[in-house]
């Protein structure tokens, strides 16, 4: 995927510093040895069940210490790999449920003020307790309901009027994690910097390339289209697992780490074939 949205997106690789697992189903030992193995930063697939205090993130120097309700977490320690929990959103009474993606939760009544409400009580559980940070994953559905919409930037408002509220990214949040700060000395923090010079990529262009692309299914004899847009032109395959470029030459691309075998993975590490991972 990392070598997929550099070349039809124009992601840079070095920006893709983190991951989260298909249906947040992370992929046992072997996700997080690659992870190790390519120089990621950290993972935010592991969900952790309504609880009244929130969970920090942590790295995997030790075992997870709260239970793991898909049953495919790491089963061992990989020192220096950070995971970012998703910590499930609720209110109290569990009015609209509980989720840990804020669109999975069911808000009935669609009122931006109910909506606005609902995120307030939600976030207040983390700032008067033990402030851990408050992630606020959707997906794009959200912004298709209006009320939904603005009960969200009226959250957004109300929360940065707060003195020691700020919105991050994953990793300027753990940048501040492993180097935390003074209030007084925040605006020193050069990563949360907004004034610096950044190298602009280009723009998105007018119009963009609708491909319809052959994808043959792993380990069977069928052939499907998958669609995609790109400002490039089409491949001539849908890109996947050994041709990243969609070129059709199946085996392309050799993304096996080569480095020291790791012996004693344990149980539970062989995560499905490879054209599963």
């Amino acid at each position: 995927m990392r070598e997929i949205l550099k070349k039809f997106a124009n992601v840079s690789v070095n920006d893709v510093v983190g991951m989260r697992a298909p249906f947040l189903k992370p992929g046992r030992n072997t996700q997080y040895k690659v992870i190790e193995d390519f120089g990621y930063i950290y993972d935010s697939s592991i969900t952790v069940p309504p609880v009244n205090v929130p969970i920090w993130p942590y790295t995997l120097d030790f075992k997870i210490s709260h239970e793991c309700k898909s049953g495919t977490c790491p089963s061992k320690s990989f020192p220096g790999v950070w995971e970012v929990p998703l910590n499930t959103h609720y209110v109290e009474g569990y009015e609209g449920g509980h989720c840990p993606y804020l669109d999975q939760c069911v808000l009935h009544n669609l009122d931006e003020e109910e909506i606005f409400a609902w995120l307030q009580e939600d976030f207040t559980r983390y700032y008067e307790q033990n402030k851990a940070p408050y992630m606020m994953p959707v997906h794009t559905n959200w912004f298709q309901t209006k009320p939904l919409e603005n009960g969200l930037h009226k959250f957004l408002d109300w929360a940065l009027e707060l003195p020691d509220v700020y919105i991050l990214t994953i990793t300027q949040m753990l940048q501040y994690m492993t180097d935390p700060k003074e209030l007084r000395d925040i605006n020193t923090i050069e990563s949360w910097k907004c004034d610096k010079s950044v190298a602009v990529a280009p723009k998105p262009c007018n119009i963009w390339n609708t491909c319809a692309l052959p994808f043959k299914i792993p380990e069977q004899n069928v052939t499907d289209t998958r669609y995609m847009e790109t400002c490039r032109e089409c491949p001539n395959v849908y890109p996947w697992l050994g041709d990243a470029g969609g070129t059709g030459i199946s085996g392309r691309d050799n993304y096996i780490f080569s480095g020291p075998a790791s012996a004693g993975d344990g149980e539970g590490d062989d995560a499905g074939s490879d054209d599963e991972n």
